[in-house]
């Protein structure tokens, strides 16, 4: 599992890491290229950016109520017990998965990011 914001899947030609963040898709002008072999990879998926972009605003989000979110709590039932488990904990690590489809082939990227400690500061 990767972790942080800055996500990597082999090339397709080279077998290299190629790079990309969640945060910097706008800089990535909906493609990218390999670095090793000069491979281009289109995002033109409006499905996958979209989704990319909502990810992208929730973990912003989190980090700017931080405040809030750490005096918020989740009562989970357990049996005739109740565990409540502060939001801060919950929404400390957020377990992702990213599924690329490039041509034939299906890439997976799984990734934990902690949006408090990963997340871009907004300028």
């Amino acid at each position: 599992m990767q972790k942080g914001h800055f996500l990597f899947f082999p090339c397709q030609a080279c077998q290299q890491a190629v790079q990309f963040s969640v945060f910097e898709l706008e800089k990535m002008s909906e493609s990218l290229e390999c670095s090793n072999c000069g491979l281009i990879y289109d995002f033109k998926d409006e499905q996958l950016l979209r989704q990319l972009r909502l990810f992208e605003n929730l973990c912003r989000q989190i980090q700017l109520s931080e405040e809030i979110l750490s005096h918020t709590s989740v009562g989970v039932h357990v049996g005739d017990k109740e565990v409540k488990i502060p939001f801060k904990i919950l929404l400390s690590r957020l377990n992702s998965s990213l599924r690329l489809t490039m041509g034939e082939q299906v890439v997976n990227i799984s990734f934990r990011l902690e949006p408090a400690k990963d997340t871009p500061l907004v300028a």
